[in-house]
């Protein structure tokens, strides 16, 4: 049997970082999607931020936000509680407060947990082990099921140039646990897509990166755009 390995973020300072690449941004092709397997070793992280939430990847900096992906503690100090609620967020580049969709739903510390978030040219959708959860509008209006929101609340994507980490999104907030096999397509996949995609069938077209985290150095598989590092550890399972 192969020994398997996982990379694990203390929580405290933990992370890798990629530089900044237009294949990386809902505005390059107006389309996005960030596939990941985490697992939450703890339900409340203690490098927080905000009401209580980590920032575990993500792709933006003050001036220059982007995307992000958001794990809340298990008892924040939002009304009404949001107990470790995970979204997917689309923002401005100026920053503010984004649109994105969440799932929230019991975890259990220690379980693994596939996450995709979406965003086609006006929504964002989230999907928790190859099933959809939750959609928004991000800019415009329509039908449902997907949320809508106010014209000043709209977000414009934009290409910055914050690179993209895993395990923080901007050094604010750090997540504590392991993560695996994270891919990124410039293309909204479909939800049998997905569904396919949790099963362990990846779409090859439109994938622009690929981090195993499989004691690949965070060496990107498409051999594009590799990661570096900053103080996870390998643990042998």
């Amino acid at each position: 049997m192969p020994v398997e390995t996982d990379l694990v973020f203390d929580g405290q300072d933990d992370f890798i970082e990629i530089p900044d690449a237009a294949a990386f941004s809902v505005a390059a092709t107006g389309q996005l999607t960030v596939s990941a397997w985490i697992r939450p070793d703890v339900l409340a992280f203690p490098a927080f931020q905000g009401t209580g939430y980590v920032h575990w990847m993500g792709k933006g900096e003050p001036g220059r936000h982007e995307w992000a992906f958001r794990m809340y503690n298990k008892n924040t100090a939002d009304h009404p509680p949001r107990p470790n609620r995970i979204s997917f967020y689309l923002f401005n580049l100026a920053g503010g407060e984004g649109i994105g969709s969440y799932v929230q739903e019991p975890v259990q510390a220690g379980e693994w947990i596939h996450i995709v978030g979406v965003a086609d040219e006006t929504t964002t959708a989230i999907y928790k082990n190859g099933v959809f959860k939750d959609c928004d509008r991000y800019t415009g209006a329509g039908p449902g099921p997907c949320h809508i929101y106010p014209s000043d609340r709209w977000i414009t994507p934009m290409h910055g140039t914050a690179p993209l980490r895993i395990g923080t999104r901007d050094r604010k907030s750090f997540f504590l646990g392991a993560m695996r096999d994270i891919r990124i397509w410039s293309r909204a996949l479909t939800a049998p897509e997905i569904s396919l995609l949790h099963g362990g069938t990846i779409s090859q077209a439109g994938l622009v990166a690929a981090y195993l985290l499989d004691r690949d150095i965070a060496v990107d598989s498409r051999g594009l755009r590799n990661g570096t590092i900053h103080g996870a550890s390998w643990v042998i399972q």
